[in-house]
Order: structure tokens, then sequence, then C-alpha cells
């Protein structure tokens, strides 16, 4: 073989580059798929930075959709709440209404309570008086807002009154509803009506 680069020249026996520096000496010839210590690090280390990552981001994946699942799961007890104040607020009983007007004090705080703890005796004895009852059933309710533990209910009830007998046409109630959360429970905290 003739060349004219010496560095190029191989050793026609052991089919080596006598010119090329081998660590592991002249004898031993490494391929490129046999592992050395440090490349089993290298690939240890990646593996388990692999490993990291996508547990990293299957927790992240796992907290946002629990979190997401908490909101939704709050915005529907606000919802709910909201329907059942706005039951409560339009459907008395003359024959029961103390029972009414307690549930509705406990199932109140904030501003609606003081109001309504204020003036529950007079509204009592006018049901009673004019022997008044009315029913109440959602016609629609939305979610409009949710700041925190508290929530604004839109809802529009249909009711049905009737006065000592005499039945009434039913009439719309278009109310903007406050609810909180108090402890475990969600409970009314303000009424609008919305004309």
């Amino acid at each position: 073989m003739n060349v004219t680069n010496p560095a190029a020249r191989l050793n026609d026996d052991e089919g080596v580059d006598e010119h090329v520096d081998n660590p592991f000496g002249p004898d031993h010839v490494q391929s490129p798929a046999t592992p050395t210590p440090r490349r089993h690090r290298d690939l240890l280390i990646f593996g388990l930075t692999a490993v990291i990552l996508l547990s990293a981001l299957t927790a992240g994946l796992g907290i946002r959709a629990h979190a997401a699942y908490g909101r939704d799961d709050a915005r529907a007890h606000f919802l709910e709440a909201g329907r059942q104040s706005a039951i409560m607020l339009t459907t008395v009983k003359h024959a029961e209404v103390e029972a009414d007007v307690k549930h509705l004090i406990d199932s109140s705080t904030g501003p609606f309570l003081a109001d309504f703890r204020e003036r529950s005796q007079s509204f009592v004895d006018t049901v009673k008086r004019t022997q008044s009852n009315t029913e109440g059933t959602i016609a629609e309710a939305g979610l409009e807002s949710v700041h925190g533990n508290r929530a604004d209910v839109l809802v529009a009830v249909s009711v049905k009154t009737s006065l000592a007998g005499v039945d009434s046409p039913a009439r719309l109630w278009r109310m903007r509803l406050a609810v909180e959360k108090v402890g475990n429970d969600v409970k009314l905290s303000d009424v609008a009506f919305i004309s």
C-alpha cells in the first residue's frame, strides 16, 4: 500500500492505526458499544433525572386536577346553597311559620342574619294574621361570581301565593343571593331583589 501520509498508514497485520493513542494499550480495541464506567454513570444520571422529571410532572398534574375538582365541588356547593336559600325565602306556610323562620335563621349569617333576626317576629305575626302561604320553585339559577369562601348566586324563582285561602297568580322573582362558607356549611349572607 503506497500512502503519502505516514500518519495514515495502517499496520496490515492488526488493522489498528499505529499513530492513534489508545489509553488501554495497543492490544485493546474498544468498540463504541462497549460500556465504560463513565458511560454507566452518565446513563444512570440521565435515567434518574428523567424519572424525577416525569414524577414531578405527574404530581403537578395530579395536584392541578385535584384543585380543579375542589373548585368545581365548591362551586356546586355554593350554587346548591343559593338554590336552597331561595326556596327557604319563598316557601312559607302560615301554620309552620315559626319552624320556617327558625330554619332560615339557622341557615343564615352576616348582614342578612342580623336584619332578619331583628324583623322575624313581625314577619311571623304578619304571616299568621294574613294566613299567607307561599311556595317557590326555582326557574333558573347560576353562579355570578366566586371569591374565596363567598359567592353570589343569581336565582329566578316562580312564587305562588295564597292569602286566607285565595290564590294569586304565580310571580317571577329574581334575586342575587350572597352565600358564604361558615365551617362546613354554606349559609345565606345577603339578599338583593333584581327588577
